[in-house]
């Protein structure tokens, strides 16, 4: 079972999308996959299907196999949940405690052998969810956007990934995943040229391009992958899975 984490250093750059498209397309090439909400906006659910009225997730529920959801997509998945102010504290307290608090519970709670890939979708920046998530992935995803801010964040971002991932034997390093990429403008070229160049071997060989049908899949509570397959951003995340299947099993 591999844990694939996609994390960011700030928000608002497409992170939920991509984890629950990427998901998909893993799930239409035949893997069992399972994505887990860490991010207490809740809002993975809404991609995959879930009634936006639906308080359920792992963190009242658990992990076991009653409070799996499955989407229509054929990817199972964990939401976050509906948490007072107060018990996200408390759960936010226990987590910094317990830095493996996840790992031991994917091992444990999840059923073994049920799913080939884990995906994570976390909050922006450095919290108690990213480092669970750190500790639990073999992988980690950093989603930016193709603008002036992704590339001065990164540069501090790279040392709180070594620093939450440490002393995790499975984690085996992280890739830069540009999103949104606009076909017209010459900044994000420059900008993804630039993040090349100071990040050299540690970028996708994906980028996803900006693409309309991603919002509209969202109204209809979809990925972009099931609402418009054919769409530039579904070609993407198809190549993207593809990437990470031939190296996380060669």
């Amino acid at each position: 079972m591999a844990v694939i984490a996609f994390v960011s250093g700030k928000g608002g750059v497409g992170k939920t999308s991509l984890t629950a498209a990427t998901a998909v397309a893993l799930a239409q090439r035949g893997k069992r996959v399972l994505a887990i909400d860490l991010d207490p906006q809740n809002a993975l659910r809404l991609h995959l299907g879930m009634d936006p009225g639906d308080t359920a997730g792992w963190t009242r529920e658990g992990f076991g196999k009653a409070a799996i959801f499955e989407s229509a997509g054929g990817v199972s998945f964990l939401p976050f949940g509906a948490l007072l102010e107060s018990e996200l504290e408390e759960l936010e307290a226990i987590l910094q405690a317990e830095p493996r608090w996840l790992a031991e519970r994917l091992a444990g709670a999840v059923p073994q052998g049920r799913f080939d890939y884990v995906l994570l979708d976390t909050p922006p920046g450095p919290t108690a969810f990213l480092q669970q998530a750190l500790q639990a992935a073999h992988r980690a995803l950093v989603v930016v956007l193709a603008d002036a801010a992704s590339l001065t964040t990164l540069p501090m971002f790279f040392p709180l990934i070594d620093e939450f991932s440490a002393g995790s034997a499975d984690f085996q390093g992280s890739h830069i995943l540009i999103n949104q990429l606009q076909h017209q403008g010459r900044l994000g070229h420059q900008v993804r040229a630039a993040i090349h160049e100071h990040f050299p071997g540690r970028v996708a060989p994906v980028s996803v391009h900006r693409d309309a049908a991603v919002a509209e899949a969202l109204a209809f509570e979809r990925t972009v992958l099931d609402y418009e397959p054919g769409a530039e951003a579904s070609l993407d995340l198809q190549h993207l899975a593809d990437w990470l299947l031939a190296t996380l099993e060669s």
